[in-house]
């Protein structure tokens, strides 16, 4: 039951991850959480193992996602190299937030990050078509922004692009703002494990190492690796816009489960 559902997780987690860019937690945290006892992990330790743990399935996912994308030659190098440096230094600092300030904290951080990535999807994106637009991508104010895309998006647990998609796509071509979202999510991931990992232990899961749980990354990577580079394939062909559609929908019904449980 257990590597089925972290099959099932990641074969979705890796699925999204190439066709809307996004590092897959989006998914994985919502499923982590509301399976945990299943699972084997306690109740006060569930929301920081899902986001250790998503942190940790986003590596194999970005990679895998974004290898797919550069092939198609739908990464900008240069607003990769612009970015990168505030979104790591943002999520390590971001995990020191959430270890520090307890599970309920980080579940509400998560709820938030939720609704507001579901406004993100269905809001109307105008990207430019200037081949040198990623000039512009510089500044104390985008590094800043750099920096809030990897502390939200480790206190949520997930690999940012749902924030750094419409960033990029003021200055870049859709698919392009797609692509190089996805290979943000490896130095935010890689940063805001390393984070997870020194901050503590689950105490009541023996299957974890630190808070990452280790059956859930090798089962679920497996499965996104697989599946990453069938979505960025149908992120160039499928209408994006009526899959964000569908995708935000789930997004607030997770949100509105998650509140009930936070309430109680």
């Amino acid at each position: 039951m257990i590597w089925s559902l972290c099959l099932c997780i990641g074969l979705c987690s890796g699925l999204l991850a190439g066709l809307l860019g996004i590092g897959g937690g989006t998914v994985i945290v919502p499923a982590l959480m509301m399976w945990s006892g299943w699972l084997g992990i306690g109740g006060e330790d569930a929301a920081p193992v899902a986001m250790a743990t998503a942190l940790a399935i986003v590596i194999p996912t970005s990679i895998s996602s974004a290898s797919a994308h550069a092939v198609r030659g739908a990464i900008d190098w240069r607003a990769f190299r612009r970015l990168a440096p505030g979104v790591a230094a943002g999520a390590l600092v971001g995990t020191v937030v959430a270890c520090a300030a307890g599970a309920r904290f980080a579940l509400a951080a998560f709820v938030c990050f939720a609704l507001l990535a579901a406004r993100q999807l269905v809001a109307p994106l105008k990207a430019t078509r200037e081949p040198d637009s990623a000039a512009a991508m510089r500044g104390a104010w985008m590094r800043a922004y750099s920096v809030a895309i990897g502390l939200l998006s480790a206190l949520a647990g997930v690999g940012g692009g749902l924030l750094s998609v419409p960033l990029l796509a003021r200055y870049l071509p859709m698919k392009r703002a797609i692509g190089t979202a996805s290979a943000l999510g490896l130095p935010l991931a890689v940063a805001g494990l390393s984070g997870y990992l020194f901050a503590g232990h689950a105490a009541r899961c023996a299957a974890c190492v630190g808070y990452v749980f280790v059956p859930g990354v090798l089962g679920a990577s497996l499965a996104a690796i697989a599946a990453a580079p069938l979505g960025a394939n149908l992120a160039h062909r499928l209408p994006v816009h009526l899959l964000k559609r569908v995708f935000a929908a789930l997004l607030v019904c997770v949100s509105v489960d998650l509140t009930a449980e936070l309430l109680r």
